[in-house]
């Protein structure tokens, strides 16, 4: 049954029978409205439900990605079958994997995880940090362009995955971005920071954005706003910093949304990737999501006085009073907390 542009996943479960006999009545009720139609709610129970279904924007639930080209689950399953009656009448597989020999080949894994069940994972954790809430209003896409984005740490490769930790000096330099595309498609990158606005909590900080960039090299692209590293503010907590590749129709011109270089000041970098989109989205699609987690170290100092030529702001925790029960004489049943006002402090 799907209502609007939410669709309700549903599953078997035990249910008693006037919780039954509800869900018959309402499946009648939604029967009145349009065609009759096989209706699953009167034989499964509401025991799951899809946290697409949990979006309360206005595009919640709207796919705006590339189109999905579904593979045949029937031809998926009859191959992994195939290959487990060939790996069993296989003595050495068998032997060396009952002797803990068996070398299992990680690269070919993750290969045929990414062109599988990776979109599907990944837009799954989108919704669960809320990012497509908190970026496109609720819409989501399924990142089809996997992308292997890491920051140079002297040598070793520091990697962003789907909400792995970082801190401001791992992501202190411009990143290396690698993924798979034809030499003649154009992509534009763009990272912001939902969380770390200190005047608007609608609105971004637009940390990099990268256009018209020739199938996977992003040197060639045009550099519409330079690299800047992560300044999470003292005590907001973990701010998310997010990629976003977008598939171009053709070439844009992004002279409206150019940034001076290099661009020191927050008022330009202020951005929202929902009005972004909207601009351009004739021409431009979401197809790639990556994203970590950054939050404040002594780096961040030298940013704001340095860099940005600005205070640093210090958000601090007021704790609330703690609240002490009114003295009785008699308490019944109930914990004597009277006498922990006079308890010093720790």
């Amino acid at each position: 049954m799907t209502l609007g542009h939410c669709a309700w996943q549903i599953r078997p479960s035990k249910m008693s029978a006037p919780l039954l006999r509800v869900l018959r009545d309402t499946a009648k009720s939604f029967t009145k409205i349009s065609p009759p139609t096989p209706c699953p709610i009167a034989n499964y129970g509401l025991s799951l439900i899809s946290t697409r279904c949990l979006c309360t924007g206005a595009s919640a639930g709207i796919d705006i990605g590339l189109p999905i080209n579904q593979q045949s689950r029937t031809r998926i399953h009859r191959e992994r079958k195939a290959w487990r009656i060939e790996k069993r009448k296989d003595p050495k597989f068998e032997q060396s994997a009952r002797h803990r020999t068996l070398k299992i080949p990680l690269e070919e894994v993750i290969a045929e995880w990414e062109t599988t069940s990776a979109p599907y994972q990944i837009r799954s954790v989108g919704h669960h940090y809320n990012i497509f809430q908190d970026l496109f209003d609720g819409a989501d896409f399924l990142p089809q362009i996997i992308m292997h984005i890491g920051f140079d740490q002297g040598g070793e490769i520091a990697p962003v995955y789907r909400g792995n930790l970082m801190t401001p000096t791992e992501a202190a330099s411009e990143p290396s971005v690698l993924f798979s595309s034809p030499p003649k498609d154009l992509w534009t990158l763009i990272l912001v920071n939902p969380d770390g606005h200190l005047l608007d909590n609608n609105a971004e900080y637009l940390h990099w954005m990268v256009g018209n960039i020739p199938g996977n090299d992003i040197s060639k692209g045009e550099v519409v706003c330079d690299y800047i590293k992560p300044f999470p503010a003292q005590g907001t907590g973990y701010h998310r910093f997010i990629f976003i590749l977008f598939k171009q129709d053709g070439c844009i011109d992004f002279s409206q949304d150019k940034r001076n270089s290099p661009c020191h000041s927050l008022k330009e970098r202020t951005f929202r990737t929902l009005d972004f989109y909207r601009r351009y989205e004739d021409v431009i699609t979401p197809g790639g999501l990556n994203f970590f987690q950054c939050r404040w170290d002594k780096s961040v100092t030298d940013m704001y006085r340095q860099t940005l030529n600005m205070r640093e702001p210090v958000y601090d925790y007021d704790a609330p009073p703690l609240y002490t029960a009114p003295q009785r004489k008699w308490p019944h049943k109930k914990r004597i907390e009277y006498l922990d006002k006079y308890i010093p402090p720790k």
